[in-house]
């Protein structure tokens, strides 16, 4: 299997761990509070990744993540400390299977920023194309009833938030994958991010941090699914397959991910939601394919 198309399956495989997981963290989140989710779940990953390290006999090359230390700051700003953290808060207001459709709206803000740091026109039709997703996306928050807002609306923004800044990622972590590795990138950001959150998460939710709880079961899934395999996928995808391709696939995500938030946690839409998290799905694919054209001319 060539290196091409290697990188195309772990960014096909990527979205559908990553679904599973956010399934998985929300259980976490909602039981264990976000700090803890955030610092421990981050620790526990950078330990199963070392343990891959010694395994394989990877070393670090201090002096490459000296040269790259500006895109590698970017990187965890802003996937590992800002993402995750409204990512986190988000999962502990709304339900899982709502936020695996949230999620697919990262592919128009990739569009953003490549907008802003490409200097790429946007064309009048993905205008059209986001003003319908954005319908979408408030049908499937709401059930298409409005009647202000509530709890899991402000989790929905908050996790739409988050791809904003999970989006920006894209940029520094195609970098510092291909300068640095896939997995030695994963863990310095694991391990910052983890050391990071940790005195929050002693102070502010003692509690929860000593609580026996099927929480734990679910965090440590997350992290083996996600924080340390999903992640590592996605990283060494990167150095293959464009960025804006990888965030396309993301779509592929709900085939998975909503069953399994069903049949864990009984997480269903009624059938106005389920129109629009079919929306939201179909921007998400139209996009991709516009994507798909532009780079073939």
């Amino acid at each position: 299997m060539s290196q091409s198309h290697y990188g195309l399956l772990l960014a096909i495989l990527s979205p559908f761990l990553t679904s599973i997981s956010a399934v998985l963290k929300t259980g976490a989140a909602k039981t264990l509070g976000p700090l803890v989710v955030l610092s421990v779940g981050a620790l526990l990953g950078t330990v199963i990744l070392f343990f891959f390290i010694i395994l394989k006999k990877a070393k670090f090359d201090l002096e490459i993540i000296k040269k790259h230390k500006n895109d590698l700051i970017l990187l965890i700003l802003s996937r590992s400390i800002l993402g995750e953290l409204l990512f986190t808060y988000g999962l502990s207001l709304t339900t899982s299977i709502k936020a695996i459709f949230f999620t697919k709206v990262e592919a128009y803000f990739v569009l953003f920023w490549f907008w802003i740091l490409a200097r790429e026109a946007i064309k009048k039709r993905h205008l059209l194309l986001l003003f319908i997703h954005i319908i979408g996306a408030i049908i499937l928050s709401t059930g298409g009833r409005f009647k202000g807002i509530a709890e899991a609306q402000i989790g929905d923004l908050l996790i739409i938030l988050a791809m904003g800044f999970f989006s920006y990622s894209y940029f520094p972590a195609t970098k510092v994958s291909k300068a640095i590795g896939a997995v030695q990138t994963n863990i310095i950001s694991l391990t910052t991010a983890g050391i990071f959150f940790l005195p929050f998460a002693i102070f502010l939710s003692p509690h929860l941090i000593l609580k026996p709880s099927v929480g734990w079961v679910y965090l440590l899934g997350h992290t083996v699914l996600f924080t340390s395999v999903g992640l590592t996928f996605w990283l060494v995808s990167l150095k293959t397959v464009k960025g804006w391709m990888v965030s396309a696939l993301r779509a592929l995500g709900p085939l998975v991910g909503a069953p399994f938030a069903y049949f864990l946690f009984g997480d269903k839409l009624n059938p106005t939601q389920i129109l629009g998290g079919a929306i939201v799905l179909t921007t998400s694919f139209l996009i991709a394919l516009e994507h798909l054209r532009s780079s073939k001319t």
